[in-house]
């Protein structure tokens, strides 16, 4: 963490003196921006949902010709998506408040998991524009993004939870205070998502409208798309997981700790628009 923030506080003193000497100075430009709608975490397993997010960020950039410059910024960025399962299961075994051991079962109908992220973002790139007052700009590069918050959700529309003692040969689906019941409309409390840094590829074009002697207005459609894996576990969890201190509180964690989703990216696309002192 001492090291993101370390990087970040570079990258802020690197913009303010960009600010700070762009008048003085044509080949330096400094912009604002803000970008969306359409930001989401694509993965595989069951059926994700892209939602919407927003980024709004700053950027210095320096022109090594009229026609090209390259550039670097900060960014923050929201990303929001629901995972769906038609119906998921599991089992595995484990040991009763009355320290007698069986093997806990659980299926899950209309599970949806909502996920949401936040990234503060660096972006690294070139940019290419047209001669004129209106111009034609091309930008690529990527982006190095650190996790700055994220949490999850579940929804259940049926959870039914059984125990099966295979020294009496019985499944029992009741009682709940043991944590075997069937329970409709079940809605978990939110929960931290810790997720590793993101590695993307970004593209950029549109219009650049020059205003005056020294501003402009970007106006153009951008696509960030993740390169890694930011969620990646070495240690499987249960779904559901029985807890024996107190069996009518059931713990629930992520899919993406169960397994059943996995290869998490980011992934951001839309409008942007950018305005420009130069």
């Amino acid at each position: 963490m001492k090291k993101y923030i370390t990087s970040l506080a570079m990258i802020t003193a690197l913009l303010t003196a960009g600010f700070n000497s762009y008048g003085q100075d044509k080949k330096q430009e400094f912009s604002i921006s803000v970008g969306g709608p359409f930001s989401f975490v694509k993965s595989t397993g069951g059926e994700y949902v892209p939602g919407n997010g927003v980024s709004a960020g700053l950027r210095y950039s320096y022109y090594l010709n009229e026609g090209l410059s390259i550039g670097v910024g900060v960014e923050y960025q929201t990303y929001n998506t629901d995972i769906k399962f038609g119906s998921i299961s599991g089992r595995y075994n484990a040991v009763d408040a009355e320290n007698e051991s069986f093997q806990f079962r659980y299926k899950a109908a209309n599970l949806r998991e909502e996920q949401k992220l936040a990234y503060i973002n660096v972006p690294i790139g070139i940019q290419f524009e047209t001669p004129g007052t209106t111009k034609l700009y091309l930008a690529g590069g990527f982006k190095i993004g650190f996790a700055s918050s994220g949490s999850f959700q579940t929804k259940m529309g049926n959870l039914t939870t059984s125990g099966y003692y295979p020294q009496y040969n019985v499944e029992l689906f009741s009682p709940a205070f043991a944590g075997f019941a069937s329970t409709n409309d079940l809605k978990t409390s939110k929960q931290d998502l810790k997720t590793d840094v993101s590695y993307s590829a970004t593209i950029e074009t549109g219009l650049k409208q020059v205003i005056g002697s020294t501003n402009s207005i970007y106006i153009g459609l951008y696509l960030d798309y993740g390169l890694n894996n930011i969620y990646d576990k070495n240690e499987a969890k249960n779904l559901v997981q029985y807890n024996p201190d107190l069996p009518v509180e059931l713990k629930y964690n992520s899919v993406f700790d169960s397994g059943a989703s996995h290869n998490m990216r980011l992934v951001s696309y839309g409008l942007k628009i950018r305005f420009a002192m130069r």
